[in-house]
């Protein structure tokens, strides 16, 4: 039977024969000459010659080489090749994202004419009804009854204010995938504007249909046009019908074919006869719905924990809240100096870098990780665009004055969404911010 010797062994079985070859055998079998040339290590030299029993020393033999040695390196040894199943090819890289530039169009509802609110007068010396009422356009009676009036005097007062007949305007009638501050954007006017002309808030909800008074100074611009870009989502193929698979079992040691006794032969069962399949139904993305949970203020505090810093440090202005009359702030405002840089509170992507929201100036938004979202409003300047990714601390412009405020601050908001079918709400930047 053949063996296969490592080199190790190898090596081994060398050093046994070299050392073989320079030991003399006992009396009475002939010494072995070696073929080569054989050195005398430290032990061997000075050693006295070998003493045969007669008393008699027999001097060692000289080492004669009878042919000259050939070396040769010694073949590699085949590399071990893994049997399968040992090891699992690497998972294929994430495909990189594509964008795609997108030109979106709001703010195309209609203009029409509207009832607007009641003119007024104020009463001056020597005014008289019937005079108001023709400035006004309309009848003494009718100015008497809109202003609780007594016949036969009329008494008025000079300063006093007269409600006349509904003044003639212009409405905007809202379309699909308006906001308020696209409106706002279209007629030059600010959102705050058309909140104050209609009575509501700049956080009301607005719906297709709905009239909205527009302001004394609007111009209209026509439909706002803005290009933005948006990853391109594309649909998976459809995988293939899958085939019996065939196991690969590893090699191992088989007997001879006369010690495993012959397989025996089976009959393959029938294949059952294939089912219809019915159409996938088409599918539709689900849509995404306001959360109908809200974090409690301990758990968005644990959940913020440590993520963010200041993005500058002042007095605050403003805290977090309602502040009465109908009005909230969705953050903090920051005393600052003009000029003073503002630094990111976290790392992430900058979605948002420009003016283009009325009220709040040069405004940046940055997107971090698991559903936040911070913005800074009233900037001087702008030192980051859109797409870029920023790390926490990084100054991204510097604190000013800009948008509906007096003096030079910083608007600091902090949104969350639970889950990413939830829209991001308003939290208090005080609860996950360093105290």
């Amino acid at each position: 039977m053949t063996h296969f010797l490592s080199r190790t062994a190898l090596v081994l079985l060398a050093g046994s024969v070299l050392a073989a070859c320079t030991t003399y055998q006992s009396e009475g079998v002939e010494q072995v000459r070696p073929n080569f040339p054989v050195r005398q290590g430290p032990d061997q030299q000075g050693a006295p010659p070998a003493t045969q029993p007669s008393g008699e020393t027999t001097p060692p033999p000289s080492a004669r080489p009878t042919s000259p040695i050939e070396s040769r390196p010694l073949e590699p040894l085949p590399q071990a090749q893994p049997r399968p199943g040992d090891s699992y090819p690497p998972p294929p890289p994430p495909p990189a994202q594509e964008y795609e530039t997108v030109t979106r169009t709001t703010a195309t509802g209609q203009v029409v004419d509207a009832d607007g609110p009641p003119q007024t007068y104020t009463v001056e010396a020597g005014d008289t009804v019937y005079g108001i009422a023709r400035k006004l356009s309309t009848t003494r009676d009718q100015l008497a009854a809109d202003n609780n009036l007594t016949a036969p005097n009329y008494v008025i007062r000079p300063g006093q204010v007269l409600k006349g007949p509904s003044s003639t305007t212009k409405a905007y009638v809202v379309a699909s995938g308006d906001t308020l501050f696209a409106i706002a954007r279209r007629f030059s006017v600010n959102g705050l504007a058309i909140a104050d002309a209609n009575d509501m808030e700049l956080n009301d909800v607005i719906r297709p249909g709905q009239r909205l008074l527009l302001p004394d100074g609007f111009r209209d611009t026509g439909p706002v046009t803005s290009t933005v870009r948006v990853p391109v989502t594309r649909s998976a193929p459809a995988a293939p019908a899958p085939s019996a698979p065939v196991p690969a079992a590893p090699p191992v040691a088989t007997p001879p074919p006369a010690a495993r006794p012959p397989a025996p032969t089976r009959t393959p069962a029938p294949a059952p006869a294939p089912r219809p399949t019915p159409a996938p139904a088409p599918t539709t993305p689900a849509p995404i719905v306001p959360s109908t949970r809200t974090p409690a203020d301990a758990q968005v505090a644990q959940l913020g924990r440590g993520r963010f810093i200041w993005p500058l440090r002042g007095d605050i202005l403003s805290t977090f809240g309602p502040k009465g009359t109908g009005q909230r702030n969705d953050g903090v405002n920051i005393r600052a100096r003009s000029g003073e840089a503002v630094r990111a509170s976290a790392a992430g992507d900058v979605v948002y870098a420009g003016d283009q929201v009325p009220g709040f100036g040069n405004l940046v938004l940055i997107k971090h990780a698991d559903g936040w979202v911070t913005a800074y409003g009233h900037l001087a300047r702008i030192d980051v665009k859109m797409q870029d990714k920023i790390t926490q601390g990084q100054q991204i412009g510097q604190a000013g004055a800009t948008g509906e405020v007096g003096e030079p601050q910083l608007h600091f908001e902090v949104r969350f969404a639970p889950t990413p079918q939830d829209r991001a709400r308003p939290i208090d930047p005080m609860l996950v911010l360093p105290q």
